[in-house]
């Protein structure tokens, strides 16, 4: 391949996982970014990436039809979105795409993925901002998401992803902010929007001072904020004003929300996720065990209960549960929950533990639910409904649970986090003896079932 000074023309084949045009070229493929399938393109090639080497666009000389004016003016720089350039329909089968290439690579059908589930691009009610105050006495904050591939701040002078009350909020921060850092020290702060106001987390190296607890303080009267809070790693998370408490709503039920404390980025989202999730279980029998799995703040649990189901709902974080706990009491489904405080990925629920539900639900982080579904698969739980923000350890554990006799009956792609590369799903699984195998069982088959053609198959 070239070296890093010289400049090709290459046309570009495909659009990758990341937003990344790929081109293939006789010493393996170069990654593009912002260039779209179908164009051709004048490039520097750089450094390895995988199995080829990322490039630098300089020039595009022959467009694709698709192509179109990004809506944001910091886009190229920021971080935050990778896919702006690309009309409507094809950023959705892009989407798609994704989740489809991840199932294939476990040797599971694409076919069985529907079309993607779009969400409005302002819906963002949580982002995480990077905050620098530059040196000197009366040094500017540099406030906004990290540059692409880059420790180096975007200050935003607008963005189209987050909700009308984050950006508002963007300006006096900054502000504020010049007042609360010292010269040359940065932050964290988790911004969420809450049905009684923003809920503001900072967090830096060290414990506020007294005088950074008062600026805070006050900044969160003038804004209106509903809390203030401060993590370090020496004292953990400090109250630093609330003046509302906050909470977040599932299917008309108040939660109250912990600083920091997980949470879907998009209530949009959230609620077409919980729909699928009651669809894809069906028809449950009254007062039927269902256990929820990763349960954050009940995103999911409170649905299913108000069903008509009894939800044993489990997650490390024991002051979520105990939140949601008080919740359902509150709004009279007492008994119909209950809670554990338990870390899965250390001791996930033994198959023994598991007999008598009629149906598990589970919503892991990204690295997936490896011993999760292991204990699933052996198991005789009759339906499983999985939820993944990552397509990859997704197909991962579907190949496991399949593996385990389990018939993969829909994928369902959520696009909860508009013009990026992120792509929430879906997915529902069943016992049954009956499998579709063109569609739902993984590659390649056994030779018995290999004996029997395409169609629907009786298989013990």
């Amino acid at each position: 391949m070239a070296d890093t000074d010289s400049e090709i023309e290459v046309v570009v084949v495909s659009l990758g996982a990341r937003g990344d045009g790929v081109a293939e070229t006789p010493d393996g493929p170069l990654y593009v970014p912002f260039a779209l399938p179908g164009e051709r393109v004048r490039v520097r090639p750089g450094a390895t990436r995988g199995h080829g080497r990322a490039a630098q666009l300089l020039e595009i000389l022959e467009p694709a039809e698709n192509r179109v004016t990004p809506p944001c003016q910091h886009f190229g720089v920021c971080g935050g979105c990778s896919v702006q350039h690309l009309a409507d329909d094809a950023y959705l089968d892009w989407k798609r795409d994704i989740v489809v290439t991840a199932l294939e690579r476990q040797g599971i059908a694409g076919s069985i993925v529907r079309p993607v589930v779009p969400t409005p691009a302002e819906g963002r009610r949580r982002a995480e901002l990077a905050a620098l105050r530059l040196r000197g006495r009366h040094g500017a904050v540099v406030l906004g998401f990290h540059a692409r591939a880059s420790n180096r701040i975007v200050d935003l002078a607008e963005c189209v992803i987050l909700r009308p009350a984050l950006r508002e909020v963007i300006a006096p921060l900054r502000g504020a902010l010049a007042q609360i850092l010292e010269p040359g020290t940065g932050c964290d702060i988790l911004v969420t929007e809450t049905p009684v106001g923003l809920d503001m987390l900072i967090t830096t190296k060290m414990p506020p001072r007294p005088k950074q607890s008062l600026t805070s303080a006050a900044f969160a009267e003038a804004a209106d904020l509903a809390r203030v809070s401060w993590a370090s790693a020496r004292t953990g998370i400090e109250p630093v004003a609330q003046r509302r408490p906050p909470s977040v709503v599932f299917n008309e039920v108040s939660v109250a929300l912990p600083p920091g404390a997980f949470l879907q980025a998009s209530a949009t989202a959230e609620g077409k996720m919980a729909a699928l999730v009651i669809d894809y279980l069906g028809s449950l029998p009254a007062r039927a065990r269902v256990a929820d799995l990763y349960t954050g703040l009940g995103t999911f649990t409170l649905p299913i209960a108000a069903d008509g189901a009894r939800v044993h709902a489990v997650d490390s974080a024991g002051e979520g549960l105990a939140n949601l706990l008080a919740a359902t009491g509150a709004a009279g489904l007492s008994g119909r929950v209950t809670v554990e405080t338990r870390d899965l990925s250390e001791r996930p629920l033994m198959a023994a533990e598991l007999a008598g539900y009629k149906a598990v639900v589970f919503d892991p982080p990204r690295a997936g639910a490896a011993e999760v579904v292991r204990q699933l698969a052996a198991s005789e739980v009759p339906s499983v409904v999985a939820v993944s923000c990552n397509p990859a350890t997704f197909a991962r554990d579907a190949a496991t649970l399949i593996a385990g006799g389990y018939c993969l009956t829909g994928v369902t792609p959520v696009d909860q986090f508009v013009y990026a590369g992120h792509v929430e799903l879906v997915a529902g699984f069943s016992r049954t003896k009956f499998v579709d195998l063109r569609l739902r069982c993984r590659e390649p088959l056994s030779h018995r079932e290999r004996g029997w053609g395409e169609g629907t198959f009786l298989v013990s």
